[in-house]
């Protein structure tokens, strides 16, 4: 299928798979069976396979677990833990250092779990930015299903499927060719493909069909901000750019409500996927606090940047996006990397993203 790929297939465990290692090392080796399915049936490249726990009791055996039948190249999100979580610290540095994902719910919009959080993910980064990469925070508290990571959430009561696309430069052609009416109908006809691959993927696992999360994430030069900029007809971070973003989602938001999808289904705009946002923040105009705001129009308007170390300053990020999720009522994530010794212009190498050029606060 040209113009799109699916970005991923994602196998929500239940609580009984993770207690079994032979039935769980037989659930991953069906997504990898999916997977070819997927591409030799519907001629659409999938991009990863992804794995998500359901809340672990003892986070430390559920990695032993996986670890012992998880094939190389397959993502794995441990799930959710509680911000105010006594062993949260431990357990967070331990699956993020093992090459797992994990998200954080933030129970309590303060400034102690902010402080706290925010002192776990500089501690985190010093240690290894890549690692600080596979963590992110749930600003609202309450977990979402969605493919999305590190924000995958599984419910636990059974095996389930979920879809995501990569399809920012179709939906911009889209929109060049027919303004909105044919941006609709784009993201209609990419939803087709993606319920075909979840279908095709549900039947191969032998579990049920989660849902397709319709958000319009970037990889590299397939751009969300170009896409959101275009519509916008002004550059980031200019006033009026958020209303390219609004009108992304509220075509998304149609077709999500036809079909019954699942997670966000937002325009996402994480700094290191993102080529043209790259070059946007190396041109000096943007702050991580303008992305944050950004948080009341998409999805996570604070996601994969690099910043300068400031303890205080990550926590009132956190903050901030925190403050949208509320009024929103809908989970929003910060995913963000503090390094000390850093300026903003500077670049970072991330192992999967290439160069990252830090953003100032």
């Amino acid at each position: 299928m040209a113009g799109f790929t699916v970005r991923a297939l994602v196998l929500h465990l239940s609580r009984d798979a993770v207690e079994s290692e032979a039935a769980l090392e037989t659930l991953v080796y069906k997504l990898l069976e999916a997977k070819d399915t997927v591409e030799s049936s519907l001629n659409v490249r999938v991009d990863s396979l992804r794995v998500t726990a359901p809340p672990p009791v003892d986070p430390i055996s559920l990695m032993d677990t996986v670890e012992n039948v998880k094939p190389e190249g397959v993502l794995v999100s441990i799930g959710n833990l509680e911000s105010s979580r006594k062993s949260l610290d431990y357990e967070v540095k331990e699956a993020v250092s093992r090459g797992f994902y994990v998200g954080i719910l933030l129970e309590e919009h303060s400034w102690s779990h902010a402080r706290r959080l925010s002192k776990l993910v500089h501690e985190i980064a010093e240690e290894s930015p890549d690692n600080a990469v596979r963590l992110g925070v749930n600003t609202l508290g309450s977990p979402i299903y969605t493919p999305y990571y590190p924000l995958s959430y599984s419910p636990g009561d059974g095996n389930s499927v979920t879809v995501a696309l990569t399809y920012p430069n179709y939906l911009k052609e889209a929109y060049q060719k027919g303004g909105l009416e044919n941006l609709k109908k784009a993201v209609e006809e990419a939803a087709v493909v993606a319920l075909k691959a979840l279908n095709i993927a549900t039947s191969t696992v032998k579990a049920e069909p989660g849902g397709v999360d319709l958000s319009v994430s970037p990889w590299m030069e397939e751009s969300s901000l170009g896409l959101a900029e275009t519509i916008a007809g002004v550059r980031m971070p200019k006033p009026g750019f958020a209303l390219g973003v609004s009108l992304v989602n509220e075509a998304l938001e149609t077709v999500a409500s036809k079909i019954g999808a699942v997670g966000f289904n937002q325009l996402q705009l994480p700094v290191a996927e993102d080529s043209k946002l790259k070059a946007r923040v190396s041109e000096g105009d943007t702050t991580a606090r303008d992305l944050a705001r950004l948080a009341g129009a998409c999805l996570a308007g604070l996601d994969l940047a690099v910043v300068p170390a400031d303890l205080e300053g990550v926590a009132g990020l956190i903050l901030e996006v925190a403050a949208y999720s509320k009024s929103k009522r809908k989970p929003l994530g910060v995913r963000i990397i503090p390094l000390e010794g850093v300026e903003p212009g500077d670049k970072i190498q991330l192992a999967r993203f290439g160069e990252t050029p830090v953003i100032p606060i």
